[in-house]
């Protein structure tokens, strides 16, 4: 292809110039063939691309199709359960629930029970009739002055600068709407978490976002000054993260922008590193340490920390170290390694983490055995969105749990896998002004609202099919799982207790 270039360009220029002097009205032949000569012509010189060089012109549409793959093949080539990270039946059930659209579906689920992995509830002879609808659970330990009463959904942490303004505001109204909480995420808090009034759990991470000092550590002032605001019910210290734990973060600085570095007490147009690690603790009593100075700069407000889990001797040295100081968070986000609504590290979002449904079985045994389950609630983050997950996490030990790309396609989100190039078509995840315009607030507050309720609702109906009055009766043999061809294993015996802590009461 490449060596029949030039002279076909060539022979083309020739047609056009003798094309136009015979027929002079066909000039504007000369505007379709020149630019896309002139293309070729770049292609054929450029040394960057391989494909292009050999194939000048068509190979522009070669890596055009293979940027475009994932969307073409959401919109046009796969079936309702193939889509990744979430199929076709999972984000139709958060649309319809968002629109509060008729969630129902003829002929048989279209999801194999043949499939190894493959999860179902257990349901009662005899469904249960009245059941409790009390989804909410107290936050606070005999440590805290300040419980929260907390909804068992809520907003996982999604920052301004991650998420665009309009989406932040959207998830606040809908938040405020429907009675939840919404998790600021790391970025700190701007006035778009406060434009609605909704409760907020105020998270910040190693970069200190909106209590950071000039050099870059945590700043106490600041801090408390966020915990002032009525509206700020809890704080979520945040160690790791699903989707990078152990890793660093970069902003890079043509996201920073002077709004975005005001909220978050950094220098604008400039890149930000947040580090892998904290410069406030490197120890379970520093930890300890750092966690009573929140407690007291918070005015006793509930404090707590999210991590996705390691090694679980590190996991187990922490909660023993609480232990024997008697001295803990309020509560634990057990945040899965198949999480993630942002951007990272492509290594780490691919093999580290540990997933949610052992690293959560793992937090609510150990804490079991040191005899803290009554003080640390758990919360439990990772591919969260239907009311089964919800109803799977509390069975494997979670009091509550968040959602965050559950939330993102209640606000229309396609699953353009554009998060981190600000090319978001939707207006999620994007700073451009003119996408960002698109997402209307009026209308995406209201389906937040409608998906969390219609969410909880679905919950309500798995716990009388499954022959209980609420949230706490759930357990982990009301789940099955296809281990293989012909085992099916329930979650209580793939996930059993310890027998040294079975004496234990909860």
């Amino acid at each position: 292809m490449r060596k029949y270039f030039i002279p076909t360009t060539i022979i083309f220029l020739l047609i056009i110039v003798l094309l136009i002097i015979w027929k002079p009205y066909h000039w504007w032949l000369a505007l379709l063939i020149v630019p896309l000569i002139i293309l070729g012509t770049i292609d054929f010189f450029q040394r960057g691309d391989t494909i292009r060089r050999t194939y000048p012109l068509f190979g522009r549409l070669s890596n055009f199709l293979e940027k475009q793959r994932h969307v073409l093949q959401e919109v046009l080539l796969l079936n309702r359960t193939e889509g990744k990270p979430f199929n076709w039946i999972q984000k139709e059930i958060v649309y319809k629930r968002a629109s509060n659209e008729l969630i129902s579906q003829p002929f048989g689920t279209q999801s194999s029970y043949k499939r190894f992995g493959r999860e179902w509830m257990l349901h009662a002879q005899y469904p249960e009739q009245n059941v409790e609808e009390n989804f909410r659970i107290n936050v606070g330990s005999s440590l805290c002055k300040k419980p929260y009463l907390c909804s068992i959904l809520n907003i996982g942490g999604m920052s301004f600068g991650s998420i665009s303004k309009n989406a932040t505001l959207a998830l606040n109204g809908g938040a405020k709407i429907g009675g939840f909480a919404q998790n600021t995420g790391e970025g700190g808090l701007t006035a778009y978490h406060n434009e609605y009034g909704a409760d907020l759990i105020f998270q910040f991470g190693t970069g200190y976002f909106g209590c950071r000092g000039e050099n870059g550590d945590f700043e106490d002032l600041k801090f408390e000054q966020i915990c002032q605001n009525e509206f700020v019910k809890m704080i979520e210290v945040k160690i790791s993260q699903g989707a990078k734990p152990g890793f660093g973060a970069i902003l890079p600085a043509k996201k920073n922008t002077d709004e975005i570095a005001k909220y978050r007490g950094i220098k604008a147009h400039t890149e930000i590193h947040s580090p892998a690690y904290h410069s406030s603790f490197s120890t379970n009593d520093e930890l300890i340490s750092f966690l009573d100075k929140l407690r007291q700069l918070s005015k006793g407000k509930p404090v707590g920390i999210k991590l996705c889990i390691g090694r679980e001797s590190d996991f187990n040295s922490m909660i023993e170290a609480f232990s024997y100081q008697n001295k803990f968070p309020d509560f634990i986000s057990i945040d899965g390694g198949e999480g993630g609504s942002g951007a990272a590290n492509v290594d780490s979002l691919h093999w580290v983490g540990s997933p949610l449904d052992g690293a959560l079985h793992l937090a609510n045994q150990t804490l079991i055995r040191y005899g803290l389950r009554k003080e640390i609630k758990l919360f439990a983050s990772g591919k969260i969105i239907s009311s089964f997950d919800i109803f799977k996490v509390l069975a494997l030990g979670a009091d509550a749990c968040y959602s965050a790309r559950g939330m993102m396609f209640a606000l229309g989100c396609v699953q353009s896998l554009k998060c981190n190039l600000n090319t978001c078509p939707t207006g999620i995840t994007t700073m451009k002004a003119d996408r960002v315009a698109s997402l209307v607030i009026s209308d995406k507050k209201q389906k937040v609202a409608n998906y969390h309720k219609n969410t909880i609702n679905g919950l309500k109906e798995l716990l009388g099919a499954s022959g209980i009055k609420n949230i706490k009766q759930i357990s982990k043999a009301m789940i099955a799982r296809k281990v293989n061809e012909r085992e099916t294993v329930l979650l209580s015996k793939l996930y059993p207790f310890d027998s040294d802590i079975l004496h234990k009461k909860l």
